[in-house]
Order: C-alpha cells, then structure tokens, then sequence
C-alpha cells in the first residue's frame, strides 16, 4: 500500500474539513489556566496546527502563539480563520 504524504493528508478535503471540525471545548485551555500549565504571558508552539482552531482558543487567552502546519491548504485555512486575531 502506498501511503500518502502526511503533509498533504487532507489537501483534498479541506473544504470540509473546516466546515465540519468541531472545536475543541473552551474548558480544556481554562483547566490549562487553573492548573498553571498556561498563562497569558505564554509563549507557545502549535506543532500541527491544522486549520487553526486549538490556536485560536490558545489566541484568546492572550498568549504568544506560533503555528506550524506543514500542510499548504490547512495553513492557508489557519491564516484565513486567524487574520483577524493576529
């Protein structure tokens, strides 16, 4: 079997992928808040990033935030979701 590069995973598929992704639930960065794993003085690596949506919840605690995705179509995605919170 013939895998497909990883960095292109879901190239094809973007358009869905950010219609119908959930996000992830706002709780989840408030207990990173309450047990001091994350503050808004937190600078931070979104390995992965995808299309944005972990790096915005991260945006809106006020931390310092570097997205990385490898991936053109999901980057671009990211940026598109995110222009406006940078």
């Amino acid at each position: 079997m013939i895998r497909k590069d990883p960095t292109k995973r879901f190239s094809d598929r973007i358009v869905n992928y950010v219609k119908y992704r959930p996000s992830y639930p706002s709780k989840l960065v408030d207990e990173l808040q309450i047990k001091g794993v994350i503050s808004s003085s937190s600078v931070i690596a979104d390995i992965g990033s995808g299309t944005g949506i972990f790096t915005e919840l991260l945006l809106k605690t006020g931390c310092q935030v570097y997205a990385i995705e490898p991936n053109c179509e999901m980057r671009v995605a990211a940026e598109k979701r995110l222009q406006k919170k940078i």
